[in-house]
């Protein structure tokens, strides 16, 4: 008799633990989830964010709220929620920057990369070269002769140092043997708008954050990267195209945890991911992005595809963080 008391009461607690362990399942999210984008509001990081956290709260039945922490090339907000909670509530708009941090921020006690676990990809932007539109380049090879005949006498605005736009403009240098001089702003908004006033001839930029101005004829965009046009801007044409090699890699983001994440938190999270980007596939077109495969495997894949490609690059560059 006391043998089988004992049996029903660790049948009892086994029940108990799985419900227990069901009930924790379900439980999650339980309240707002926050999404930092490492950059300044407006720019496309964050118009992307907004439009991915408004379906994804649709998918968890929680509010995703985007939180703005610039600064330090995306550094500031990478590292704060790297050394976050691991528990789903803070989660970071990740990308192309976070492979460049550790070459722009040297002696990093944490990795941009590895110490998070993804959730999954959500869009690709293409980068672009742009000028005010009253500057008298009306392609890039002019743009790079003016600078040949005068070296240094350009000067072009990115979204900080480390970030796409500053390694673009760092290649185009690299590739043509030119010296435009480099002009950090705390975020693409900014830059931009110093692009507009003229205050900067040049600026390079991701193509979601300079379509707008394009189409109200206050900047030119003279190039894009990929492999082929955006169809946001068939009439650019691609680095390639003008003989300028290494461009094929976007601005490309995707969300991500901390390291350490319970899978019981990241299954309904990567879920959520993959019934949300449908839902905003044609509000990314608009933004100039492509929705992307928010599978494991994908991020995985374009983490190890960008760091072939960007790693020589990075070492050749001379990069200082501001």
């Amino acid at each position: 008799m006391t043998s089988l008391i004992k049996k029903i009461s660790h049948m009892a607690a086994g029940l108990a633990f799985g419900l227990a362990g069901s009930l924790a399942l379900a439980a999650f999210p339980e309240r707002p989830v926050k999404l930092v984008v490492p950059f300044p509001a407006g720019g496309s990081t964050d118009l992307v964010a907004r439009e991915v956290a408004l379906e994804l709260g649709h998918a968890l039945g929680q509010p995703v709220i985007v939180e703005n922490k610039p600064g330090a090339g995306s550094l500031i907000g990478s590292e704060l929620v790297a050394k976050s909670a691991p528990d789903g509530y803070t989660l970071l708009m990740a990308g192309l920057t976070n492979i460049f941090l550790p070459y722009v921020h040297k002696g990093l006690t944490w990795n941009p990369v590895d110490d998070f676990v993804p959730v999954g990809l959500v869009a690709d932007l293409p980068n672009v070269i742009a000028v005010n539109a009253k500057t008298p380049y009306q392609k890039l090879p002019e743009l790079i002769a003016a600078d040949k005949a005068k070296p240094g006498q350009l000067a072009f605005g990115s979204a900080g140092p480390s970030t796409p736009s500053h390694l673009v403009c760092e290649m185009i240098n690299h590739q043509a043997g030119i010296k435009m001089q480099h002009v950090p702003y705390k975020g693409n908004a900014p830059a931009v708008n110093d692009l507009i006033a003229g205050h900067i001839p040049v600026m390079c930029n991701n193509l979601g954050g300079t379509l707008p101005y394009m189409s109200s004829g206050q900047i030119r965009i003279l190039a894009q990267t990929g492999r082929t046009r955006s169809p946001s801007a068939p009439d650019v044409p691609t680095f390639a195209e003008l003989g300028l090699q290494g461009f094929d890699s976007g601005l490309w983001v995707g969300i991500v945890a901390p390291k350490g994440t319970p899978d019981a938190v990241m299954r309904p999270l990567r879920a959520a991911l993959a019934k949300a980007l449908p839902a905003v596939k044609d509000k990314l077109a608009k933004l100039g992005a492509a929705a992307l495969d928010p599978s494991l495997p994908a991020y995985g894949q374009r983490i190890a595809a960008d760091r072939k490609l960007w790693d020589p690059v990075l070492k050749r560059v001379d990069l200082k963080s501001n």
